[in-house]
């Protein structure tokens, strides 16, 4: 397998035939399961009964075998599908690059460039550090493609024998007859496969393993957002009271008099028990007609992660998620900055979204509070976080692209991120599979996480950015560019959306009295959510599927 040879994988068939495979195992296992309760039925010892009672197990258990033959076959299908879409956004990501940068990729894979190209990138004012910088990536690129189309392959061929000699276990074990509960997927499982598993249950397996393991399936990637909620919702009040009662034993146990590190676990278990009310208050904010869906629930780190949609995404046409920077907690901190301030954010964002979104098109809008921003400056000099957080968001946005896939059809989907959040996002962008980012906006943004768009796997042409006036926004391209990428406001390969936050101040030039910005370091840092200003109706525009043109 070279290079040659990958640029020809397609993950559509292969992502049909696992959808035409889960429709014809639902039909299936709605027939065995009829025959089932015909066998049942049949009474008598005359030879016609005995006879109708053979001729109908024998029917049931090749159906049986054929559901579960084609279970295994959709799920294997959708790990080929999900892993070629992997391979190919490596792969044109390098692509892109090599167009950019008048680079060579041989058939073997080898990135090169020539010394003439070297000179005309010189000549066009490129750094010959930034040509070796974007050459060492697109080999990195395609030695990720590479590497992953050939574990692909390997993973892919083993699971085909095993699917051959009746021995793969698809974690549902289909039985009309015999009714058997369905066991979680492997730990390590991918999103397309959670769905295709997830969609080969019965209502009835469904509903039961929401209920045994809400704690699984409410944060399990691949599986729909509206069981997601019910899960997630069933664990909700059960978190409430554990936090508290472990706040209580602790209080109890220490006593008022705390020297620094009780205090600091007495404000961590505080700040649990404060983030579930959070929760609980959001969700209640769908008193204003609009659904809450509780997308995540994670209570495994030391803080309390969670996102949380208004409106279904299971549904919608068009999702917007706002991934949030530095500060913001699911807690937050006695600022605007938790996740029950960001449902007003979300509820702004969504309503100009929908405004801009085609007729009979709707819009869900998600506040991802899934990963752990910096508290402070200190933590937010360095991506560490950003690093760990765009692993946790290019997870949960694969997770979106999996359900839908799955489900309704794909969605568009529009990462709308802020400051810190910007460059979470960004290098998210980078971990994603083909498909999964329909459109990338960054506003606010310290930096953008790449050095060049062209390592987004996000389709060419579809990277915004919204900068309010510098002096009232420093936040921008605060980064170094070596470890936060490059500002986007003044990096090629964006298109520019409006910064007009609001609130522009007024002061006197040398021509009279002018729009002048009056300097405010951080002043319009978060206008960007300001209900009808232009920056929020242009954001809305992109998420909406209208972007100004």
């Amino acid at each position: 397998m070279n290079w040659t040879d990958i640029q020809q994988w397609e993950s559509a068939p292969l992502q049909k035939h696992a959808t035409e495979c889960e429709n014809k195992q639902r039909l299936l296992q709605a027939a065995g399961d009829g025959l089932a309760e015909r066998l049942g039925s049949l009474v008598g010892t005359s030879q016609t009964v005995k006879a109708a009672k053979v001729a109908l197990h024998k029917r049931i258990m090749a159906i049986e075998k054929e559901v579960n033959f084609l279970i295994s076959s959709a799920e294997i299908a959708s790990e080929g599908a999900q892993g070629i879409n992997e391979v190919r956004a490596n792969a044109d990501d390098a692509k892109q690059l090599a167009q950019s940068w008048n680079m060579t990729i041989d058939s073997s894979g080898n990135v090169s460039i020539d010394a003439a190209q070297v000179k005309m990138l010189k000549k066009a004012g490129k750094n010959i550090l930034d040509v070796k910088y974007m050459v060492d990536t697109a080999q990195e690129r395609v030695n990720a493609a590479l590497k992953r189309a050939r574990e692909l392959v390997d993973s892919l061929s083993q699971k085909m024998s095993a699917l051959d000699a009746g021995t793969y276990d698809n974690n549902v074990h289909y039985s009309a007859m015999n009714k058997v509960r369905p066991s979680l997927p492997p730990a390590g499982a991918s999103a397309h496969e959670v769905a295709s598993w997830w969609n080969s249950l019965s209502d009835k397996d469904k509903q039961w393993m929401i209920e045994q393991h809400p704690d699984v399936i409410g944060n399990l990637e691949g599986v729909d957002y509206t069981s997601r909620n019910q899960a997630n919702r069933i664990m909700l009040p059960r978190l409430q009271k554990q936090a508290k009662e472990e706040l209580d034993a602790y209080i109890a146990k220490v006593g008022p008099h705390m020297n620094g590190p009780e205090f600091e676990e007495f404000a961590r278990l505080s700040a649990r028990v404060k983030a579930l009310d959070e929760i609980d208050e959001t969700l209640k904010q769908e008193s204003d007609g609009v659904p809450r869906y509780l997308m995540q629930l994670d209570p495994s780190g030391p803080n309390i992660l969670a996102a949380v949609s208004q409106n279904n995404p299971d549904e919608t046409q068009h999702i917007g998620v706002i991934v949030p920077g530095m500060t913001t907690s699911v807690a937050g901190n006695g600022e605007d900055g938790s996740i029950l301030d960001y449902d007003t954010h979300a509820t702004v964002m969504r309503q100009s979204a929908q405004k801009a979104a085609a007729p009979g098109e709707k819009v869900a809008m998600v506040s991802f509070f899934g990963y752990d921003a910096p508290p402070g400056v200190l933590a937010a000099s360095n991506t560490d976080m950003a690093q760990a957080g765009a692993k946790k968001l290019s997870s949960f946005l694969t997770g979106i692209d999996a359900a839908r896939e799955h489900g309704a059809g794909d969605a568009h989907i529009t990462v709308a991120s802020h400051s810190y959040g910007s460059t979470t996002a960004g290098i998210a962008a980078t971990l994603v599979g083909d498909g999964v980012i329909d459109d990338l906006v960054q506003f606010g943004s310290p930096g953008s996480g790449v050095q060049d768009v062209g390592e987004f796997h996000v389709p060419e042409g579809h990277t915004y950015v919204s900068a309010a006036p510098y002096v009232n926004d420093m936040v921008q391209g605060v980064g170094p560019d070596s470890s936060f990428g490059k500002n986007p406001d003044t990096m090629d390969g964006y298109k520019h959306l409006s910064g007009d936050v609001g609130s522009l101040k007024w002061t006197r030039g040398p021509g009279g009295i002018l729009p002048v910005p009056v300097p405010d370091p951080f002043g319009s840092h978060s206008g960007y959510f300001t209900e009808g200003t232009q920056a929020n109706r242009d954001i809305g525009r992109v998420i909406g599927g209208n972007p100004p043109s």
